[in-house]
């Protein structure tokens, strides 16, 4: 593996890891600046909302304009702007709530932007690397994973001994940092646009759109994966948002049940990427996922629904945290490896806008469920609908056993998607 090629993939896992671990902080810093500023609940919810639903958008819509400006570019832009973004909003969130929402909506935008063009970069990054394209994406889950483990409990010590504003800051510093790394660490060919600016002014925007969804549509395995990612999504938001607060609330009655269940999940995740990553050349992709879904999903729901004991709801939602580690580097490598790069921009968009979409569904049905049905039955229900989705990998197997074959051939996919 050249020195170089070396180099480059860690800066790249380097930089995304710093830029998700500022991100955690804000995640919580922005709901609490918004508790102890107004008191509503419902602004909080309004506040997360601000951010990710143009972060959704822009993971759709964004991809055509990473490609035509070349993903290196607009990560460094896109980070910078973020990191101006957070000074800003450190300086000025005292204004009002409607204008905190203006600025937290802009960096959505922006975090999306950064975010789609890092992914753009892996498969040339990991290419060159020599890594297999499965090993790497258990180490990136893995690493994603630590950042919720480190990021969250990090804000809550910066608050509290520093302030808001210094937490604020702090996210800032982080973006700025990650924008570095990309510059010093990335070669500019690595992320140059993937058409010549004449190429470019050929494909109209639309165009270049309807491509990406037009090569998800061709590709079933993809679809099948987004399709089964929006549900879970949903089951997962109604779990974090509603079904383990108050579950803690009416069974516990102990804030910090909240840290452990959460810790527990992110804990065993990164466990099991380690183990993957290990093992991830070796591991039948479909028997792996499958195993994965089955255990990492359902039982963590049917515990609580089941169980008044904490000790064994964060022991089983620990292993299911080992089981769920094989599940996101399977869906990466499956996405990397089955796609042209000049098209990865815009499937990595089309896959987050698509799984995310789902996540601020699923805590308003999760509301709706606890206070119709009553929460023992909601997160069972749910348990059981989980269970349902994950045995469709066992009951319908003929598309899921496709994860094992080859990927499809560079004779195949490299075709000059402004001529498909």
């Amino acid at each position: 593996m050249p020195t170089r090629s070396r180099v480059a993939l860690v800066g790249l896992l380097t930089a995304g890891t710093i830029s998700d671990t500022g991100t955690r902080v804000s995640t919580v810093t922005l709901p609490w600046l918004v508790l102890v500023s107004t008191g509503s609940p419902t602004r909080m919810g309004l506040v997360a909302a601000a951010e990710m639903l143009p972060y959704v958008l822009i993971s759709a819509l964004g991809p055509p304009l990473v490609d035509r400006l070349g993903a290196r570019r607009v990560s460094i832009t896109a980070d910078l702007a973020s990191a101006a973004g957070m000074l800003v909003l450190a300086a000025t969130y005292h204004l009002g709530f409607t204008t905190l929402l203006a600025q937290v909506a802009l960096i959505g935008v922006l975090r999306g932007l950064g975010d789609n063009a890092k992914r753009a970069m892996a498969h040339p990054t990991i290419a060159a690397s020599g890594v297999s394209m499965a090993r790497v994406s258990a180490i990136d889950d893995g690493l994603h994973r630590l950042s919720i483990l480190v990021g969250a409990p990090a804000a809550g010590v910066i608050i509290a001994w520093f302030g808001i504003t210094q937490a604020i800051l702090i996210d800032a510093a982080t973006f700025a940092v990650a924008a570095a790394v990309v510059t010093a660490l990335i070669p500019a060919s690595i992320g140059r646009p993937t058409h010549t600016a004449a190429a470019a002014e050929r494909e109209p925007y639309l165009k270049a759109l309807g491509i990406g969804l037009r090569h998800l549509r061709s590709d079933q395995v993809a679809v099948g994966i987004f399709a089964m990612m929006f549900v879970i999504n949903l089951f997962n938001q109604a779990s974090v948002a509603v079904y383990i607060p108050v579950w803690v609330d009416q069974v516990v009655d102990n804030p910090a049940a909240l840290g452990a269940i959460s810790g527990a999940l992110a804990l065993g995740a990164v466990v099991g990427n380690i183990g993957f990553a290990i093992a991830a050349n070796r591991l039948p992709r479909y028997l792996t996922f499958t195993i994965g879904f089955l255990v990492g999903g359902a039982p963590r729901f049917l515990a609580m629904a089941f169980s008044h004991d904490l000790l064994v709801v964060v022991a089983i939602t620990f292993v299911s945290g080992i089981a769920l580690a094989s599940v996101n580097p399977i869906i990466a490598a499956t996405i990397l490896e089955r796609t042209p790069p000049p098209l990865q921009a815009r499937m990595f968009g089309l896959a987050t806008a698509v799984s995310w979409a789902s996540i601020p569904i699923g805590g308003v049905l999760g509301g709706w469920a606890a206070s119709a049905l009553g929460l023992t039955p909601a997160i069972a229900l749910t348990g059981l609908l989980y269970l349902l989705v994950a045995l469709t990998l066992v009951l319908r197997p003929a598309r899921w056993r496709r994860l094992d074959e080859p990927p499809p051939t560079m004779a195949t996919t490299t075709a000059d998607p402004a001529r498909t």
